[in-house]
C-alpha cells in the first residue's frame, strides 16, 4: 500500500517544478499517476517501507561497481518515491526508506523512461532546484529505468555521489544490468504475491462452496420453518437406525402425531401464529425426545418419532412427558391458543421388522383412531356438563 507516512497528499513542490525536455508538466504528472503503473507497483508489495534483502545486496553491489557511495532501488508513485533496496543512504531518508517527490531525481527516469545522467545537480536545470541537491546533498546522478516485462516503468537503479561525477557508457550499461536484475527479484516477488493471493481466493471459494453445499444438504433433509428432519431425511435416518436396531436385536416404536385445532389457529389468528404453533410443538418435541431418537415434520401439522431401544410401553411415558410439557405450556397466561395433538404408536421388532412405510401407515391410523377417541371423549363430557 503507498507509504502515506512518507508523502501526504499535497506535499508542496519547489517552484517552478523542472519536466526533462520534450515534456509538459501535464504529461509528467500522467505518468506518474497512470492507473497501469500505478498498479503494477502495489503488485510488488514493496511500497511499506520494508527492505528486500535481494535487492539491498544489487545496490551494495552497485556502490562497489561503480565506486559511489549510494545507491537505490527506487520504486516512484504518485507521491513519493520508495527504497526496498538501498545502501549508504543516511539520515531520516535512509531510515523510512523513502521520501516524498521533492527530493526525488527518480520520477524523471519514469516520466520519460529512459536513463538520467546528472554530473553536477547545481548546474543542472531539470534538478537544481530539487531538495535532495539543496538539502541531501545529491550531485551526482545516474539512474536508469526498473521496467517490468508489460512494458510498465516502476522506478529506477540510481547511482549517486556528493560530489560531482562523469558518468561513463560502462557505467550506465553496468547499473542497466543490475536493474534487470532487480526487476526480476520484483517482477518473482509480485507473481508470487499473486499466486499467494489466488490461492486464498481459491481456499475462500472451496469454503463458501462446501458451506453452500452443507447448507444445500441441510435444506434436503431439514423442514426450514421448525429445523425438524423433513419427510426424506426422516425416511433417509430411520432406515439407518433401524437396520443398527435389527443387527442389535433392540425394538423401536415409531410415532405419528399432529396438532389438535390447527385449521381453527390458522383461520382465526392467521398463518403466521400457525407457524409459531408448529415451532413450539417441534421445541417441545425435541425437549422430550432423547438426542438418539428421531423426530421430523412430516409436512403440514404431521409430526413423526422414532424412539430407538425402546418399547410401546416406554413410549408411553414419552407421550405423557409430552402431554405435561403441553398442559405447562397452555397454562402460561396471555396466550392466544391451546396446543393439543393426538399420537398414535406401533411397535418395530427386530425378530419380525417391517418397512419404515408400513409403520407411518400404521401410526397413522393409530393417531386417527387416538383424535376420535378424543373427540368422543370431549363430546361426553360436554354432554354431562348441559345434563
Amino acid at each position: 500500500m503507498p507509504s502515506t507516512c512518507i508523502a501526504p497528499r499535497g506535499t508542496p513542490r519547489p517552484e517552478p517544478f523542472a519536466v526533462a525536455p520534450g515534456l509538459t508538466v501535464e504529461t509528467h504528472v500522467a505518468r506518474l499517476t497512470s492507473p497501469s503503473r500505478l498498479a503494477a507497483l502495489e503488485a510488488t508489495g514493496l511500497l511499506d517501507g520494508s527492505a528486500n534483502d535481494v535487492l539491498d545486496r544489487l545496490t551494495r553491489l552497485a556502490t562497489r561497481l561503480l565506486k559511489v557511495p549510494i545507491a537505490l532501488v527506487s520504486l516512484v508513485d504518485d507521491r513519493s518515491q520508495h527504497f526496498p533496496g538501498q545502501t549508504g543512504l543516511g539520515g531520516w531518508a535512509g531510515d523510512q526508506r523513502g521520501t516524498s517527490l521533492s527530493y526525488s531525481f527518480c520520477q524523471h527516469v519514469v516520466a520519460t523512461d529512459r536513463p538520467l545522467l546528472v554530473e553536477g545537480a547545481g548546474t543542472n536545470p531539470l534538478v537544481r532546484n530539487n531538495l535532495a541537491f539543496s538539502e541531501l546533498g545529491v550531485q551526482a546522478y545516474l539512474g536508469v529505468p526498473l521496467r517490468t516485462s508489460e512494458g510498465e516503468t516502476l522506478g529506477s537503479f540510481c547511482a549517486i555521489d556528493s560530489k560531482r561525477s562523469h558518468w561513463t557508457p560502462e557505467q550506465v550499461a553496468t547499473l542497466e544490468d543490475l536493474a534487470a536484475a532487480a526487476m526480476a527479484e520484483i517482477e518473482l516477488r509480485a507473481t508470487t504475491r499473486a499466486l499467494i493471493a489466488r490461492q486464498a481466493e481459491l481456499e475462500a471459494a472451496k469454503t463458501a462452496l462446501q458451506a453452500a453445499n452443507d447448507r444445500l444438504q441441510v435444506q434436503a433433509v431439514r423442514d426450514p420453518l421448525t429445523g425438524l428432519l423433513n419427510r426424506r431425511g426422516f425416511a433417509e435416518l430411520a432406515r439407518q437406525h433401524l437396520a443398527t436396531a435389527r443387527r442389535l436385536g433392540s425394538p423401536a416404536v415409531v410415532a405419528v402425531m399432529d396438532l389438535d385445532g390447527f385449521k381453527q389457529i390458522n383461520d382465526t389468528l392467521g398463518h403466521d401464529v400457525g407457524d409459531e404453533a408448529l415451532v413450539e410443538m417441534a421445541a417441545l418435541l425435541k425437549k422430550t425426545c432423547r438426542d438418539s431418537d428421531l423426530v421430523a415434520r412430516l409436512g403440514g401439522d404431521e409430526f413423526a418419532l422414532l424412539l430407538t431401544n425402546t418399547t410401546e410401553t416406554c413410549g408411553a411415558v414419552v407421550r405423557e412427558r409430552l402431554e405435561t410439557a403441553l398442559a405447562s405450556l397452555n397454562a402460561e397466561p396471555e396466550r392466544e391458543y391451546r396446543l393439543a395433538s393426538s399420537m398414535g404408536m406401533v411397535s418395530w421388532i427386530a425378530e419380525a421388522p417391517v418397512s419404515m412405510a408400513v409403520l407411518l401407515k400404521e401410526a397413522d391410523a393409530a393417531m386417527y383412531a387416538d383424535k376420535r377417541a378424543r373427540k368422543e371423549l370431549v363430546g361426553a363430557q360436554s354432554a354431562e356438563a348441559t345434563e
